[in-house]
């Protein structure tokens, strides 16, 4: 019980860790700047609501759904790394999706995905579950990431008081900086993927 109970707090660890919702809260605030505090709340149900779907698709068929479509964890790092890389350069240069996009549009994506939950999120939840494939295992991995989830929407839910706790420059620029930590971290996605790609499918020896 004890083992059982540690390793469902090390697997809440990893994926709240990789889900980084403190790093996710100025992002989120910049993409419903010009959103009121009512409709924000309610973005972000909707957006709840995904990240929890997607826990669940990917914890119990995520090695299917990715088989099926021919799709590979490196695809999956691109793909979701440029999608990153545009929303940080729109977020740098003023002009974050939110303004531009429907208000249902931007819970999914890219709140829910990739914001949150992204290619390293669906990565270690794949991980977790391939590399054991008991039902306790699933369940575990099921509950820890349910838990990420849940902590992650009540800290963005009250990222606006959070925040309150700085000075508004301190908060844009921070903003800023987060702006540049993602287009880092969408160049970082895709150089993986490219280079996972390059290896895995071609044999070249890192």
């Amino acid at each position: 019980m004890i083992e059982t109970l540690i390793l469902l707090i090390n697997y809440y660890v990893q994926l709240l860790a990789i889900m980084n919702p403190f790093s996710a809260i100025p992002t989120f605030l910049s993409l419903t700047d010009s959103i009121d505090t009512e409709t924000r709340r309610y973005i972000l149900r909707r957006a709840l609501i995904a990240m929890l779907f997607l826990v669940f698709i990917f914890t119990l068929i995520g090695v299917y759904i990715l088989y099926v479509f021919s799709i590979s964890i490196n695809a999956l790092r691109v793909g979701g790394g440029i999608l990153l890389l545009y929303i940080g350069i729109d977020m740098l240069g003023g002009m974050p999706r939110a303004k531009r996009v429907e208000i249902s549009d931007i819970a999914v994506v890219p709140i829910a995905t990739p914001l949150i939950i992204g290619p390293g999120t669906i990565t270690t939840i794949l991980l977790l579950t391939t590399t054991n494939h008991s039902t306790i295992n699933t369940l575990l991995v099921l509950t820890a990431g349910f838990a990420s989830v849940f902590t992650t929407y009540t800290l963005l839910y009250y990222s606006e008081k959070i925040i309150h706790v700085f000075k508004p420059s301190v908060v844009r620029g921070f903003g800023r900086f987060m702006s540049l930590i993602i287009v880092s971290v969408a160049v970082e996605m895709i150089m993986d993927g490219a280079w996972g790609y390059i290896t895995d499918k071609l044999g070249f020896i890192k």
